[in-house]
């Protein structure tokens, strides 16, 4: 058995994580809100129902009694939690944490401090402003509509808001900032039937970039905008080559998940940066790149070796796929077509073979979120 890791918080890049550990013969314990799935993973040896009020001191006590050498974070809030304690957590405790230092993380994870670094730098990105009340006129003539209103701080789709006009934008913008925060004003990309993009890459503290894969999403739920229900690996050299150079200007450490549009000028606009693992990091897995282990192995000052990469291969979330599949009107018209996505170049985000009581927790668990959504919306 090898050192134990301690992933923190949930989801399913949790699972992924956790099994791409456990079947190198690492311990995986876990620290994560108590209604997480991930609790019932056999990949994971110790399940902690996170502390709503004292985190950091939870973490502390786990590390300390486990003899944690590396904690690995799992959604925006934590790396920034990592990020922010790491000298405590690195010199009292002896951690190994694969985040930057706090100053930097704020460069890369808020969307605005990034947009801004992208402009100074000559980056794909789209136009972009930040915006408060006494601005929207201003930024609109810069930004132009129709264009999104995207909150700095949020994960996902949650809170971007389409404007077609400053009427719209006016009326808009109160409701936006009062309850996700400061926004930007952003350059609305169409995107209908163009692909759009996911860039992982793992940046050493020594400036490497160790492990990257590309895919192309597919499909994803919501239909306006969400998380990938179905993606394929992919190479693109360039788009590879361009944030990799991003990751090594903002001196980077620590994982990067890169969201990326393609216009239809063929040209890509970098959106924002997810300063962690992915939920479909499983996707670079299948592709020969275990990130879990090329982190570990690296924080602890050892050989990085990384597998072939391969391409064409198909990452499906099925629980997900399924509630594409309800609300799409293009369900019977897509390719690959829903009903044949099986097969030796598919595998599943959210089934694994010698751990199937997670997925039928995570299934039932999707499918009453969706019935008690369908209900608030009926009533």
């Amino acid at each position: 058995m090898k050192e134990t890791v301690l992933i923190l918080g949930g989801g399913l890049q949790a699972l992924s994580v956790a099994f791409s550990l456990w079947r190198e013969g690492y311990d995986v314990q876990c620290i994560a809100p108590a209604q997480e799935e991930i609790r019932h993973s056999r990949f994971v040896s110790k399940f902690y129902a996170s502390s709503k009020n004292a985190l950091l001191e939870q973490v502390r006590e786990v590390v300390a009694e486990n003899r944690i050498r590396v904690i690995l974070p799992m959604s925006d809030g934590m790396a920034e939690l990592l990020s922010k304690h790491k000298k405590i957590l690195t010199e009292d405790l002896g951690c190994r944490l694969p985040v930057p230092e706090y100053e930097i993380f704020l460069k890369g994870a808020d969307k605005s401090r990034l947009m801004q670094f992208c402009e100074q730098n000559n980056f794909a990105h789209p136009r972009t402003r930040t915006i408060n009340t006494e601005s929207l006129k201003e930024a609109a003539n810069y930004v132009g509509f129709p264009a999104i209103i995207k909150p700095n701080r949020s994960v996902g789709a949650r809170g971007i808001t389409l404007v077609r006009n400053a009427e719209e934008l006016e009326k808009m913008y109160p409701l936006v900032v009062g309850k996700y925060g400061e926004c930007t004003l952003q350059e609305y990309v169409e995107t209908e039937g163009l692909p759009y993009y996911n860039v992982m890459l793992y940046r050493s503290e020594e400036g490497k970039i160790l492990g990257s894969a590309i895919t192309e999403i597919i499909r994803f739920y919501p239909l306006k905008g969400g998380s990938s229900s179905l993606c394929k690996t992919v190479e693109k050299p360039e788009l590879l080559t361009e944030c990799s150079t991003i990751l090594n200007k903002l001196q980077w450490t620590g994982m990067a998940d890169f969201d990326v549009l393609m216009n239809k000028q063929g040209e890509y606009k970098i959106i924002e940066i997810n300063p962690r693992v992915p939920a479909s990091l499983r996707a670079a897995d299948i592709a020969g790149v275990n990130f879990p282990q090329i982190m570990v192995e690296d924080l602890m000052h050892r050989k990085v070796e990384v597998g072939e990469y391969k391409t064409n291969l198909y990452l499906r979330y099925l629980g997900l796929d399924l509630m594409w599949f309800l609300k799409s009107p293009q369900r019977f018209k897509v390719y690959p077509y829903w009903f044949f996505s099986i097969g030796r170049r598919y595998y599943f985000q959210d089934i694994y073979a010698k751990d199937p009581s997670t997925w039928f927790s995570w299934l039932t668990a999707g499918f009453s979120r969706f019935l008690a959504k369908r209900k608030h919306i009926t009533t």
